[in-house]
């Protein structure tokens, strides 16, 4: 698992689980399901991405890393290569053994994940 030192940029004030983060100079929007004590605004703290219900294609004639949200919601559109139960979007790596199990032969490609949802743990 993947461990990560962020900034908490912004909480919403109406979804409590809505919090928006700065990691590697990229905004992320988020949903923080697991927070076991206060958080603040503009403070540091160790988090690990999961996701929820995705899609998965390979690339087509690109070798591309990106991180883009879709629709304004928790979902994003992860580009990367993939490297086992572990894709590498250049900005972080989300793991999940769901990837190497169903799509072991797309190890070493680069690949394309819909992420339904994208999730934080505050550790």
């Amino acid at each position: 698992m993947n461990k990560y030192e962020i900034i908490l940029r912004k909480l919403n004030p109406t979804i409590e689980e809505e919090v928006t983060i700065e990691l590697n100079k990229t905004m992320l929007t988020v949903f923080a399901g697991i927070c076991s004590y206060p958080i603040q605004v503009d403070q540091s703290y160790w988090i690990t991405f999961s996701m929820s219900d995705f899609e998965l294609h390979e690339q087509d004639c690109s070798e591309e890393y990106s991180v883009i949200r879709v629709n304004n919601a928790y979902s994003y559109e992860l580009k990367g290569i993939l490297n086992g139960d572990t894709i590498d979007t250049g900005v972080f790596k989300i793991q999940d053994e769901y990837l190497s199990f169903e799509f072991g032969y797309l190890d070493g490609k680069y690949i394309c994940l819909y992420v339904d949802r994208l999730d934080i743990e505050f550790l």
